[in-house]
């Protein structure tokens, strides 16, 4: 939608083939976006394939953008029953398993992926088409974020953040069990002496939740850690943060490190998946590798230790991430993928 949005201001008509009754089309119509509604039932729903075959004979769109498979298959089916197609571009953000060539090299013209680490990860099968594959990082809507930082947080997470001193440390991401909580929770018990007012709050859901409860318990950090649950605005937590976190221990890309980064708050992440695309090491934050509590704690230290060099690399990577993933940027890339110009 926020591609729409960039796209339309810049002179393009666009439109949202969504499924009926779903929530993806309930913000497209708050926010005034052309909305076609459509089954996606299956990877080969025929009514669905037929609406859009019409609506592109009708239309005459110059680039369809499709995401999951179900989008895509019947996209892309859909588009070889007209006789002068929109170029199909696939947007993908993980790669399950080994890559089919096929799904690269003939269902779509293109795919664009968030980093480098994942066009590497798909070219693990020699039969997938390099030159079919672009690395399009994503765009951040950056008035947004700074509007959002300022917004107020839940009177509870607020009151717990009041109630004492000592810095903060936010960790977003789901609570799965690649997003590195429990090395968070390790390092932060190994510093315990050196550091007992560091606070830690955890910003997310999933499964792990009764499990990461459990070691808060079992380590005994039940008053300097806080399970926040989803916030939304992020931002708003975000920028209250001395230190903002990504443990994990795989990450395509990742977001809130460049988010943390655009708004001046100072990262810590792992030195995994795509995450170096957004960090570099003591230029723009600090990386520690994934999984190994010792580093962690040792990089923490670190970082804790010298605030005022923190804030430095963070106001380096504010400029860096700023222009790398931009909006502007990122619709300038699809374009050019697609052949396209501004204004057109």
């Amino acid at each position: 939608m926020q591609q729409m949005a960039v796209m339309q201001a810049n002179g393009f008509q666009t439109a949202l083939a969504c499924r009926l009754g779903s929530r993806v089309e309930e913000v497209a119509r708050e926010k005034g976006l052309n909305v076609l509604t459509l089954g996606f039932r299956n990877s080969f729903d025929i009514r669905t394939i037929l609406i859009l075959r019409e609506w592109i004979a009708r239309n005459r769109p110059l680039l369809a953008i499709c995401h999951s498979g179900h989008d895509t298959n019947n996209l892309a089916i859909a588009a070889r029953l007209v006789k002068s197609r929109p170029f199909l571009l696939r947007s993908r953000t993980y790669q399950p398993g080994k890559a089919r060539a096929f799904s690269y090299n003939r269902l779509v013209d293109a795919t664009m992926l968030p980093s480098g680490y994942l066009k590497g990860c798909l070219l693990a099968n020699p039969k997938v088409q390099s030159e079919r594959l672009h690395v399009v990082y994503p765009g951040i809507d950056f008035a947004a974020l700074d509007q959002n930082a300022s917004s107020a947080l839940p009177p509870p997470l607020e009151t717990w953040l009041m109630r004492k001193g000592g810095p903060i440390i936010v960790h977003v991401a789901m609570l799965r069990g690649e997003k590195g909580h429990m090395t968070l929770l390790s390092a932060l018990h190994d510093l315990r002496e050196r550091w007992p007012d560091v606070r830690y709050v955890i910003a997310g859901e999933g499964g792990e939740r009764e499990r990461i409860n459990s070691e808060i318990r079992r380590l005994g950090l039940e008053s300097r850690v806080y399970m926040a649950g989803m916030i939304s605005p992020v931002a708003s937590l975000i920028s209250r943060s001395d230190l903002l976190v990504m443990p994990s221990s795989y990450e395509p890309l990742g977001m809130a490190q460049i988010e943390a980064l655009a708004l001046g708050v100072p990262v810590i992440a792992s030195r995994t998946g795509g995450i170096p695309e957004t960090v570099e090491h003591a230029a723009t934050g600090l990386l520690a590798d994934p999984n190994q509590v010792a580093a962690w704690a040792s990089v923490l230290d670190e970082a804790l230790s010298n605030p005022e060099r923190m804030r430095t690399l963070a106001r380096a990577g504010r400029e860096v991430v700023r222009q790398r993933f931009s909006s502007e940027m990122n619709m300038r890339e699809i374009l050019r993928i697609a052949g396209l110009e501004l204004g057109r």
